[in-house]
């Protein structure tokens, strides 16, 4: 994983540091992987007890309502239908967070708020082709099962988890694995071996 290196390690861990007001983003018409990636993300950052929101372009499928909690309920905005508030949220935060897509006009309604902030900007994805320009920070593989099962190697990276799984929380991996699960069809494709470790 070439992007999975010390030093983006770094930056991420600094970036999410100084962050104030942090925004996770996925793309459009919301699938597990990306709403389990957006959670799993959201909970790590919580877990540092920092100021986090997602916002979807749409409303996830109710067959993922499963993952949802008091807290993450809360703090998600479905952007087809509170426009306004979502592109002032992404206008106000000081980081974004893009996961499971590889380019901002996936995000549908959301994009020119997203291409038109001044906050850093960071993509984990397991899509081909990423927009690298677009972006403060590109962690990118595509010989993964999903953006889920790249924020899991992301995470055990991290200095706070020092490659302990232990150190996740429960819910942290529930979401991470409800998104690695559909994204393989139930691991039936894309599934490589890093994706059964």
């Amino acid at each position: 994983m070439h992007d999975l290196t010390y030093q983006n390690i770094q930056t991420l861990n600094n970036l999410l540091s100084e962050a104030v007001k942090t925004v996770i983003v996925t793309h459009a018409k919301p699938d597990g992987d990306a709403l389990g990636s957006s959670l799993a993300m959201f909970r790590y950052i919580r877990m540092q007890n920092k100021v986090c929101c997602i916002i979807l372009p749409n409303r996830y499928p109710g067959n993922l309502d499963f993952l949802m909690d008091e807290d993450t309920s809360s703090r998600i905005t479905i952007g087809e239908h509170h426009r306004k508030e979502a592109e002032r949220i992404i206008m106000e935060s000081d980081l974004i967070i893009c996961l499971d897509f590889n380019a901002f006009h996936r995000t549908d309604i959301l994009q020119d708020a997203l291409t038109s902030s001044s906050a850093a900007k960071v993509l984990i994805d397991h899509h081909l082709n990423p927009d690298r320009d677009a972006f403060t920070l590109v962690i990118s593989e595509t010989q993964v099962s999903s953006a889920s099962e790249l924020l899991y190697h992301t995470l055990m990276k991290m200095p706070d988890i020092s490659g302990n799984a232990c150190n996740l929380p429960p819910r942290v991996i529930e979401a991470l694995m409800t998104g690695m699960t559909t994204d393989t069809n139930n691991f039936g494709n894309s599934v490589f071996p890093g994706t059964l470790e």
